[in-house]
């Protein structure tokens, strides 16, 4: 198979790393430091130095196409493999090379892109290219919905993949239709349609099996496991239970409390490092509506919260704990440093300045 879309792969290849390109003609105009990872929200939250900005993304990229062209191309059952279907695996991390390194690029020439908004827009796009694709994908071990009913059945293979197809292009209109929608309903949102998307299809080609089962056109014997594939299904239930647990867990677990004493307070924090300050340490203590917050460069973040080291034009470099659900802030100076605090809304931020005011000014006097 490669051999026969060497052209094809060659080119991607070059498209990949068509941006380093780019990038050594713009070394001299781009910062030390760039920006190469946004959260949901379009706000930075991974920083590198140039010189892996530019040379390292499109390697790793084309590192990771080459494995995909490898194992897809090593299954004999792609041999006779729809030409398209092919294209899509040759033609999708160039894509992601051109588009990752172009707001890359953009955002460290000071460009005012909205990266999450571009994200919400090429996975819609992806939902839909995957889901027209679905339904020309031969019978293989390595593309689509590969369960024991479709593997051992191409009837099953095919009506699935139909199901899937009309299901994930659904998902993709309705990502593009709901751009603008707040960034924590997109969250819940992308998070339903990746379960939906992926377990609905499992379900059907079950229930057709049932029914082909009724109809006498398959046998429970077709649809018996090996022991190699009952230990590499329970493998792989057991690695994607562990993931989405994971990715539960940093996602909605990190939280912090302000907890204050008559000397100090201490910020208890879960997912990241707890800190105190003495209140006779403090130097100034002001309330700001908003304004205040800036990117997170190191330590843990969600669309729901931010901890840990992070940066803006008005501080610089500053420790936050902050909930994304309120701009209003606390800001306090200590011995040159800033640190920024809030509550989950702007009734409990002011209820902390207020409380943390009461105690300054008491040490003070």
């Amino acid at each position: 198979m490669i051999k026969k879309n060497k052209g094809q792969l060659i080119i991607s290849s070059i498209v990949i790393l068509l941006p380093i390109l780019v990038g050594l003609l713009l070394w001299d105009s781009l910062p030390e430091q760039m920006a190469t990872h946004w959260n949901v929200k379009g706000e930075t939250d991974v920083w590198s130095g140039k010189a892996f900005a530019i040379l390292g993304l499109p390697c790793v990229l084309l590192i990771m196409h080459w494995l995909c062209v490898f194992i897809t191309s090593r299954d004999p059952k792609n041999k006779d493999q729809n030409s398209k279907v092919f294209s899509m695996v040759l033609w999708i991390l160039p894509i992601t090379s051109l588009v990752v390194s172009g707001v890359t690029y953009a955002i460290a020439l000071g460009k005012d892109i909205k990266a999450n908004l571009l994200l919400h827009l090429l996975l819609g796009l992806l939902f839909l290219v995957f889901g027209n694709y679905m339904p020309k994908c031969k019978q293989n071990s390595t593309i689509g919905i590969k369960v024991v009913w479709t593997l051992r059945s191409e009837e099953n293979w095919n009506k699935t993949h139909r199901f899937a197809g009309k299901l994930w292009v659904i998902s993709g209109l309705l990502l593009l239709v709901t751009m603008a929608m707040p960034v924590e309903s997109f969250v819940y949102l992308m998070l339903f349609l990746i379960v939906v998307t992926g377990f609905a299809p499992m379900l059907y080609s079950y229930l057709y099996y049932k029914k082909q089962l009724k109809a006498g056109t398959a046998t429970k014997k077709e649809a018996e496991m090996t022991s190699v594939e009952k230990k590499t299904t329970k493998m792989s239930v057991t690695v994607a239970t562990i993931i989405v647990i994971l990715a539960a867990m940093v996602l909605f677990i990190g939280k912090y409390e302000v907890k204050l004493s008559k000397t100090g307070f201490t910020i208890e924090a879960v997912c990241w490092s707890d800190a105190s300050v003495s209140y006779a340490d403090i130097d100034s203590i002001e309330y700001r509506e908003q304004g205040a917050r800036g990117i997170r460069t190191f330590g843990y973040g969600t669309p729901f919260i931010v901890m840990g080291e992070c940066q803006n034009e008005q501080f610089g470099k500053y420790t936050g704990y902050t909930y994304t659900s309120c701009e209003a802030c606390v800001v306090l100076t200590i011995d040159d440093k800033i640190l920024v605090i809030n509550g989950k809304d702007e009734d409990k931020t002011k209820e902390l300045y207020q409380e943390l005011s009461s105690r300054f000014e008491e040490i003070k006097r």
